[in-house]
């Protein structure tokens, strides 16, 4: 581990630990004298936290950017490959984290989301699961040596995604046609007789030239990209 990255196995318990407190926040019924204590305690921890803060550029992939583009990968796991990520992240306490799995050529998950993602009563906000959707069908793409920038994102509602219940999702890549990728993904609650499809993602995905990519980092590090 270099000095810029943190211990992983450290930071992941410290990432887990705060999403169960923001789990039991939302669902507390405690005592006005509890919550201030908690607020003290947090507000603590954090100005503990401050002063080791690296100032980025950040990635999915590792904390601190490399020099240049990352272009090689080493796992098929995409939780492995993208550990900072907001959705499937192990690293990053606001991830649920989603677990994503690769089987075949498709991107599978089952997930119970807690109530910190409540939108409609009893269920999953609507944008909580745009977010999902986007991370698996992107993750889908990277893994197929496919991924590109999501271009277009179009998320229909089937019927409600329910809390506190097992979700499926898959994605699959649709086909390609030159720099776009055409990725599909579904998410269903039930099993057998009682499946549901919840909703239904298309995504169109953008394989962007490299040296775009380069000019973002250089100019996010403050450099002359020549």
């Amino acid at each position: 581990m270099s000095a810029e990255e943190p211990d992983y196995d450290a930071l992941a318990g410290a990432a887990a630990s705060l999403r169960q407190l923001i789990s039991h926040l939302r669902k507390t019924q405690a005592p006005a004298e509890l919550l201030k204590e908690v607020e003290r305690e947090t507000r603590a921890l954090a100005a503990r936290l401050a002063p080791h803060d690296h100032p980025g550029p950040y990635a999915q992939r590792r904390l601190v950017l490399r020099e240049g583009i990352d272009h090689d990968r080493d796992t098929d796991n995409p939780v492995e490959f993208f550990p900072y990520s907001p959705i499937i992240g192990p690293l990053n306490p606001i991830a649920p984290p989603v677990h994503f799995e690769v089987v075949g050529r498709e991107m599978r998950a089952v997930h119970t989301f807690d109530a910190q993602y409540n939108g409609p009563p009893t269920a999953v906000h609507g944008g909580v699961i745009a977010l999902v959707f986007d991370e698996l069908l992107g993750s889908i793409g990277a893994i197929l040596d496919t991924g590109g920038l999501t271009g277009t994102l179009k998320v229909v509602y089937r019927s409600i995604t329910p809390l506190g219940q097992p979700i499926r999702m898959r994605s699959w890549v649709d086909r390609v046609e030159g720099v776009k990728i055409f990725i599909k993904g579904e998410m269903h609650a039930g099993e057998g007789a009682h499946d549901r499809l919840c909703s239904e993602a298309e995504g169109i995905f953008i394989r962007p030239k490299l040296s775009v990519l380069e000019d973002a980092l250089a100019k996010s590090k403050g450099s002359d990209p020549s």
